[in-house]
């Protein structure tokens, strides 16, 4: 969702709200001179302009919800969250992000009825939308990535949508460049893509120029700190960096700048683009390594990337931001059920044990990371304080759901074919039933999905476009063997 306020007309294809006029407004009409002074004092302070023009994001189809005064609270230290004081509590309003509040406490309002016709959300809140199809996931290493990842293959997968699919035997498209053409399976004439799930380093103009505009652009962060101990551990950065096992990222937050000098020097890391324990994260949503020190260009990228993506998803809030997720895009809580994918056993993880002398050294390292976090985590507790206060009961029922789903196809998603377990409608889903079928897709790795969308695709081809390069390269997958996604 964009918001501006421009100087004196709205744009074309804009939703306007006229202010009231400010031009001896009311002593007139029979109010007295204390009443007529306060309303013309919120006037200006709170308008400022004849008009509050809301433009549309062309390039999402978002649906946004209801205001409610209910808020949630981050269990993560040194995380912005926005305080329940700034929150609204007159009913049925929105609460619009920064750049458009007034200053007085940082928030402006508009009525829901504006509120719907934002971002192409045509629905009454709680009301029946359009299940959405079509999105860019920019899959951020160690975040708990996978198992998103894993949640779109199957949604798409069931739906026969067309995937962006990397071109060679990988699991990245592009990355760690940016994306190019020869990068990915070139799309089918009149089929336009509907998923770009792979890692991908984020690139607005390139994004926009291969996906369609009813496009949504998702991805999830995680606490940085928590962040560099997975990618430590999933790395095995203790060897290549000469660190002790015993707390390897204590031991690395003491010089870090030395130890990635000694790792960069050899000739096997001379070339490498990025660094995996500083602002890593940042650099997979497209922060160009030389920028992400600079605290101005950071806050105006993550204020883009707040327009860009409907949502930003929390890994120590798993859940809560998987069912925003389905509430935004329309889905059934069925859409969203997973089992953990790449989570590794190691020690020290966690927060808890780390000194506020070297967390500050870790935020002075990975600065970026660490202004992400705390911005999408604020985000993220914005969105769910506007979801009504039945949210925590769908995140219940959706917990409940993943918890039984998961035990069934242990028990019996393999042994036994003919059995079946019924899910009940409730108030956040219809009935559903979980067979074998749905428990192997609910299992299948990355590389099974991924090859299976290829022959798909090819498939595809085959009936429609035979005699091309398109076909050319769907040979090669033959017998071919993908590594194991990251």
């Amino acid at each position: 969702m964009m918001t501006s306020l421009p100087d004196t007309t709205a744009s074309p294809g804009t939703t306007t709200v006229t202010a009231p006029s400010s031009k001896k407004p009311c002593v007139r009409q029979g109010f007295n001179v204390l009443i007529c002074t306060v309303l013309v004092a919120m006037t200006y302070l709170s308008i400022h302009s004849d008009v509050i023009s809301v433009t549309p994001n062309i390039a999402q189809d978002v649906a946004l919800p209801a205001a409610s005064d209910d808020t949630g609270r981050s269990e993560i230290d040194d995380v912005a969250i926005l305080p329940k004081s700034v929150m609204s509590e007159v009913d049925d309003v929105a609460i619009l992000p920064k750049p458009a509040r007034s200053k007085i406490n940082d928030v402006a309002v508009l009525p829901t009825s504006v509120m719907s016709e934002i971002g192409g959300f045509k629905r009454k809140p709680g009301g029946p939308c359009q299940e959405k199809t079509r999105l860019a996931y920019i899959k951020v290493h160690k975040a708990g990535s996978t198992t998103v990842l894993y949640i779109f293959q199957r949604f798409g997968y069931r739906r026969h949508l067309h995937f962006v699919l990397p071109s060679r035997r990988d699991v990245n498209i592009g990355w760690p460049y940016l994306m190019k053409k020869e990068d990915y399976l070139q799309p089918i004439p009149g089929r336009p893509f509907d998923m770009l799930v792979d890692h991908t380093v984020y690139n607005r103009e390139i994004f926009r120029n291969l996906l369609p505009n009813s496009t949504v652009y998702l991805t999830i962060v995680r606490e940085p700190y928590s962040h560099l101990q997975s990618v430590i551990n999933f790395f095995r950065l203790t060897g290549r960096y000469g660190m002790p096992k015993d707390d390897p990222g204590k031991f690395f937050l003491r010089s870090p700048a030395e130890l990635e000098r000694t790792y960069f020097q050899s000739d096997e890391n001379k070339r490498t683009p990025f660094s995996k324990t500083r602002n890593f994260m940042a650099y997979d949503l497209g922060i160009p390594v030389a920028l992400s020190e600079d605290e101005d260009y950071v806050r105006d990228y993550i204020a883009e990337l707040d327009r860009d993506f409907l949502l930003v998803m929390v890994l120590e809030y798993f859940d809560e931001s998987l069912v925003l997720l389905k509430r935004y895009m329309c889905w059934q809580l069925t859409d969203i059920l997973y089992e953990v994918q790449n989570s590794l056993d190691y020690t020290n993880k966690g927060t808890d044990r780390l000194s506020q002398k070297l967390r500050d050294a870790h935020k002075n390292w990975s600065k970026a990371d660490y202004m992400l976090y705390q911005h999408f985590n604020r985000t993220l507790w914005e969105k769910v304080a506007n979801e009504g206060s039945d949210f925590y009961s769908e995140v219940k029922q959706f917990k409940y759901l993943n918890r039984v789903t998961s035990q069934f196809c242990i028990r019996h998603g393999k042994a036994d074919a003919s059995r079946q377990k019924v899910l009940k409608a409730t108030a956040w889903n219809k009935r559903f039933v979980v067979d074998s079928n749905f428990c192997r897709l609910l299992n299948m790795k990355a590389p099974e999905y991924r090859r299976a969308l290829k022959e798909r695709y090819c498939q595809d081809v085959k009936t429609t476009i035979p005699a091309s390069r398109h076909m050319e390269l769907c040979t090669r997958f033959k017998g071919q063997r993908e590594q194991l996604s990251v």
